[in-house]
């Protein structure tokens, strides 16, 4: 919980809104600005105030490739690493290799969560004396105050969701002189926190809308997104891993804060043709609530370089290919017609990825789909898999999901793009997991899976479901909405925490990671073979939760260690 006093100053977004920073500080070092410096109410311009506003933005998670090299994902059933690092990568959380000394994220989250709300406490401490000016209208103040406090809201909330109930710091400011002695709060006082600092934070926080290009606060969390995580923390607490005796009334406040952002009508599902694939490449778009802040205007191709297919030669940034995932995944992909592989006759084991839902060819890399003018190659010997270098898909598939449009391109184009934190197909989700905990037959469970599965392009079918049952049982809808919310959600870092909340992560990863071998025979045709690549272990009575880290544990000796994790 320690951070440097002086505050590290975030550019990007002030730069974006066109802010000075020109003033009577201009050639001191931004290192050694002191507090004083910075929140000056004496500054006109409050230039290195708004500064030290969105450094708290600055500890949103990053999404791609921010474990190491990795996706979270690939600590799952759902992709491993194409470059195999043992020792403290996301292999560790399915080698049982996890420890208070080897946390793999866990270190590095708790110091940026606790960094992002001592940050918030530290500008809260000095937004009483910050005068309203022309550079920063009261109104503007407003809402930077809810700004704060609902960032630092969702900050416990990362917290609680790796380590169950955390310390609560609540308004104060640690030097690092200070001797830090916090104990954990309960589960029941941290959420009852995070729900103070979300009420307090829509006292100050402007409306649910999305703003246009120019306005100041796209980007920049509001009602909507307050409701929102709400509803993801409901949804949480409603779950069998914090809510062991299935209280159904916490299932009715998970379907209800859903339902409040649905009510909105602020927010759809992206459907620019084809929507599942321009959403992510669509900065501003109604789907995307909550993202991560873009740190260039002009965006970039570092997704495409980290993860396109390693075949690719001819380009001047050599191709990583890093993220390869699982035959798992890709069998819970339904077929065109929205059913299962294994109840769809359309389905043919020897030419797997014809008639799939549409979502498969836009989330992985198969063997012939196309990727800068040339088909991919991942059978045996082939440009994508040639087995001459230990940098290459494990599974015959390669991450395609948050790629730009570069099928027939002979270059990586540099792509703007939205790296998505909440979007509206989660609410919907939300939602149905939870109507359907409360009554399997409620019409919203039909409605809004039809709605993302047509924005995916199922085909309706005769019966206009959509490839929905017309009669099913409570748990047979329970499978369908979480391998819904699988598919959708791929590669989010969903899956690798609603396996744990379902308290189904000790079934599903002490299972076999499964990939293909294609072999391509000599009229042209590839054989497949579903192989394990990976073996998992998982031990339920301590990896539900993160072990603390050893560091924290020896700096603050009013910590008490997550069951099971020995030093």
């Amino acid at each position: 919980m320690k951070e440097i006093r002086y505050i590290l100053l975030g550019l990007s977004i002030a730069v974006a809104l066109g802010i000075s920073s020109c003033d009577s500080y201009e050639n001191e070092p931004l290192d050694r600005l002191t507090d004083d410096y910075v929140f000056n109410p004496k500054d006109s311009t409050a230039a290195y105030f708004i500064q030290a506003f969105f450094a708290i933005y600055d500890q949103l998670p990053d999404l791609h490739n921010r474990i190491g090299v990795d996706y979270l994902d690939a600590g799952t059933d759902d992709a491993i690493p194409s470059v195999f690092n043992p020792g403290g990568t996301v292999e560790d959380f399915r080698n049982g290799s996890l420890s208070p000394s080897n946390t793999v994220e866990g270190s590095v989250a708790w110091a940026a969560y606790y960094t992002g709300i001592r940050r918030a406490n530290l500008f809260l401490s000095k937004w009483d004396a910050q005068p309203a000016t022309t550079k920063l209208p009261q109104v503007n103040l407003t809402y930077m105050k809810g700004e704060a406090l609902l960032l630092r809201a969702y900050f416990y909330f990362e917290l609680l969701k790796r380590w169950d109930g955390v310390p609560i710091v609540g308004d104060k400011i640690f030097q690092l002189e200070d001797k830090i002695d916090l104990p954990r709060s309960t589960r029941e006082q941290s959420v009852a926190y995070i729900n103070e600092q979300i009420d307090e934070a829509m006292k100050y926080l402007p409306e649910a809308n999305l703003p246009k290009n120019s306005d100041p606060m796209y980007n920049r969390v509001n009602k909507g997104v307050a409701l929102a995580l709400r509803s993801r923390l409901n949804l949480y607490l409603a779950s069998p891993l914090y809510n062991s005796s299935n209280d159904v009334t916490k299932w009715q406040s998970a379907a209800d804060a859903a339902k409040t952002v649905i009510d909105l009508g602020t927010y759809s599902l992206h459907t620019a043709s084809p929507g599942f694939l321009t959403m992510f490449i669509t900065p501003k778009n109604n789907e995307v609530i909550m993202g991560k802040v873009l740190t260039s205007s002009s965006g970039s191709n570092s997704v495409e370089v980290n993860n396109s297919p390693c075949g690719y030669y001819n380009l001047s940034v050599k191709c990583q290919g890093y993220t390869s995932p699982s035959q798992n995944l890709v069998d819970a992909f339904l077929t065109i017609n929205g059913k299962s592989i294994d109840k769809d006759p359309v389905y043919n084991p020897q030419n797997p990825y014809a008639n799939r839902d549409p979502r498969l060819k836009y989330t992985v890399f198969y063997n012939g789909s196309k990727w800068l003018n040339r088909d991919v190659e991942t059978f045996e010997g082939g440009l994508d898999k040639s087995n001459r270098h230990t940098k290459q898909t494990q599974t015959g598939y390669y991450l395609r999901k948050f790629m730009g449009n570069n099928e027939t391109s002979t270059t990586l184009a540099v792509q703007k793009r939205i790296n998505p934190i909440i979007r509206y197909a989660e609410i919907l989700l939300n939602y149905v997991e939870a109507l359907n905990e409360i009554n399997k037959d409620h019409p919203d469970i039909i409605k809004y899976l039809i709605e993302i599965r047509t924005r995916a392009g199922i085909t309706a079918g005769a019966d206009k479901r959509y490839g929905l049952p017309v009669s099913f049982t409570q748990s047979e809808m329970r499978e369908i909405i979480r391998n819904e919310r699988r598919i959708e959600l791929a590669f989010e870092e969903h899956r690798f925490w609603d396996i744990r909340r379902w308290k189904l992560a000790e079934e599903v990863m002490n299972k076999p990671v499964k990939g293909v071998v294609i072999t391509r025979q000599e009229d042209g045709t590839f054989l497949y073979n579903t192989v394990t690549v990976r073996n998992q272990v998982f031990d339920a009575a301590k990896m539900y939760w993160y072990p603390i880290p050893y560091a924290e544990m020896v700096a603050n000796g009013s910590l008490v260690q997550n069951p099971g994790w020995n030093y």
